[in-house]
């Protein structure tokens, strides 16, 4: 920060969420008089305040999300970073019409907020906050992209971004036109882009206009993307394992003779031995006992040569990842390891030796995991409310949480657990479970217009509160009785 005096805080008034900036020094510069008069589009409406020598001022933030906790809950998608950039080149060119630095314009996404219907972003203007040009914060942003990309989609998708990525490292972009770096459009189609989004910018329910011409812009680059050179993503490596197996190498032609050659020695010593009448040259017994020996070094040494020169190769196998069932007892839960990890000829294993097995924490942990449950309370219910899950359209009286981190809220494409009321916000509260140190499951509000309440308590925006058995957790009005066992 620029100032160490500064002071940044949520605040809660009158069913509004604020962002406030609070300095020991008074704001006298002209954008702000600027800012506060014409509130220009794109840029949070903002007021401002002096007490007792402290001077702030009050972003509007009610019933919009940050940026980067929009994205904690979900991936980003081209279509995605193709708005991000047009919302944030809007901005830049609405700045320059009324005379504002955009190095003061906030692109981190920590203070970029956005209209979860719309997807509209809107920004903070503050000149002694996070003194950085407009080029730093871009790439700060585009880090935060990559992080959050889907990267499961097709590669034109994820070649593309890294290109544009690549661009904005090297500061090869137009800030009042960053969908250059996609691909050329023409004035007239951001002419048309503007218009349309102008015309529907009362819409809260589906995606803003820009979004469709985004994807038709998309098309269009799809017809020129043959024309450049494929690059080759790499795809994820499987976890590899070490496995040991022995490989005989031959010694080439040399043991073989010397074999041969002790042979016949032997069988001449033999036979001199046994049979001195079918031997034209014959040997003394002496003799023949000294040849049966020496053969029998010979091909003693060779044999023992030919083991020395086997090798041991490691050969990488990927581990197979297998879904265990939960046994029963120690010795089924043996078993079950030995049959998973060996092939069937290779299943005989002996008890001791599976027990000798290092166990996972996290397999330990998973057998003590805690399950959370949101019973509604019906009793001060006012008027029918619908609860289902973004995989099932079935009323439910019981939340169950089954992933993590567990969305709330009224927006069927953002929440995992769909409130259909009017006090609900469109993401109105998150559920996290932490493992470390503790087994704890947290609540944390998300800019809830009405608040979410824990224990009658109201949550500060953002705020995490551990959650504990018995407690009354409140979103709004609508009140659940949370059991963990």
């Amino acid at each position: 920060m620029a100032n160490d005096n500064i002071n940044i805080r949520y605040e809660h008034q009158n069913n509004s969420n604020y962002l406030v900036i609070e300095d020991a020094e008074q704001y006298e510069d002209y954008e702000y008089k600027m800012l506060k008069r014409n509130k220009p589009e794109h840029f949070l409406k903002f007021s401002m305040y002096s007490v007792n020598g402290k001077y702030g001022i009050y972003y509007d933030i009610t019933s919009r999300q940050q940026l980067s906790k929009f994205y904690e809950y979900g991936k980003m998608t081209m279509e995605d970073v193709k708005s991000i950039c047009f919302n944030i080149s809007e901005m830049a060119r609405i700045a320059d019409d009324y005379m504002l630095d955009i190095d003061h314009v906030k692109i981190e996404p920590k203070y970029i907020y956005m209209d979860v219907g719309t997807k509209r972003l809107h920004f903070i203007y503050h000149t002694r906050i996070n003194n950085i040009t407009f080029n730093e914060g871009l790439k700060i942003l585009f880090e935060f992209i990559l992080e959050h990309f889907d990267h499961s989609l097709d590669k034109e998708s994820i070649v593309k971004l890294y290109e544009v990525y690549q661009k904005v490292l090297v500061g090869d972009y137009d800030p009042y036109n960053l969908m250059r770096m996609f691909g050329m459009i023409k004035k007239e189609e951001q002419k048309l882009i503007h218009s349309g989004w102008e015309s529907n910018k009362d819409t809260v329910d589906e995606p803003e206009t820009e979004i469709a011409d985004v994807e038709d812009e998309k098309e269009r680059l799809r017809g020129n993307l043959h024309k450049e050179t494929k690059r080759e993503i790499p795809t994820v490596i499987a976890e590899q394992m070490l496995i040991d197996t022995e490989e005989k190498i031959s010694s080439g032609k040399a043991p073989s003779v010397t074999t041969a050659f002790a042979a016949v020695v032997m069988i001449y010593g033999i036979l001199c031995l046994l049979v001195p009448d079918l031997v034209p040259a014959k040997l003394p017994a002496l003799w023949s006992v000294v040849c049966i020996c020496i053969g029998a070094g010979l091909i003693y040494f060779s044999i023992k040569k030919k083991t020395k020169d086997t090798v041991v190769k490691v050969e990488s196998q990927a581990i197979p990842y297998t879904i265990k069932g939960k046994p029963h007892n120690d010795s089924e839960k043996a078993e079950a390891i030995v049959k998973e990890e060996q092939p069937e000829e290779k299943r005989r294993i002996s008890f001791d030796d599976v027990c000798n097995e290092t166990m996972l924490l996290s397999d330990y942990n998973a057998d003590k995991k805690k399950t959370l449950k949101l019973i509604i309370l019906n009793d001060n219910l006012i008027g029918d409310v619908h609860i289902c899950t973004k995989e099932s359209s079935e009323d439910i009286n019981t939340i169950c949480m089954e992933k993590n981190p567990y969305v709330i809220g009224s927006l069927e494409k953002m929440a995992d657990v769909i409130i259909k009321a009017q006090v609900i916000s469109r993401m109105h509260c998150c559920i996290y479970h932490e493992s470390f140190p503790e087994d704890v499951y947290m609540v944390e509000d998300l800019n809830a217009t009405n608040g979410t309440y824990v224990n009658g308590e109201r949550l500060e925006n953002h705020e995490r509160r551990i959650l504990k058995d018995g407690d009354i957790l409140k979103l709004a009005v609508i009140a659940f009785k949370v059991e963990i066992s």
